[in-house]
């Protein structure tokens, strides 16, 4: 019971790192739309909000960093390589969930197959031989 006491608390240190992480890449993400603001409606008066941003942004990415010991997520590099190519992840999902549903049909199609041709191949069996079918059959 020890062992799963210790599971469960990793995975739930777990989960309130990545809940954090979460956190901090939303308020980056909302610094850096400050920032697109401030930049694009600059005046000399604003330097100094500009400046503040950025110094947020950067103690932001920091924290973040400093946050990534604690982190024990695996993420898939074609996830990663989807994101770097400017594409959203939810896609991504959408599309992996497609594709497993499809190859689960396909899987059921195939067990299905199989068991039609055992229970005809069973019926064969009976019809052709039915004195060594009955006993073949009992055994599996």
């Amino acid at each position: 019971m020890q062992n799963n006491s210790t599971s469960t608390q990793q995975s739930q240190h777990t989960d309130t790192a990545i809940s954090e992480m979460e956190r901090k890449i939303r308020f980056a993400l909302e610094t850096l739309s400050q920032i697109s603001v401030s930049v694009s409606n600059y005046e000399s008066a604003d330097e100094q909000v500009l400046q503040q941003r950025v110094e947020n942004l950067v103690r932001s990415y920091s924290e973040m960093h400093a946050m990534k010991e604690s982190l024990d997520a695996n993420i898939p590099m074609e996830v990663l390589n989807f994101i770097e190519d400017g594409r959203n992840p939810d896609e991504f999902t959408r599309n992996f969930t497609e594709r497993v549903a499809a190859e689960n049909q396909f899987t059921n199609g195939k067990i299905s197959a199989l068991s039609n041709f055992k229970q005809e191949f069973e019926a064969q069996l009976k019809e052709s031989f039915p004195e060594d079918a009955a006993s073949r059959l009992n055994k599996t």
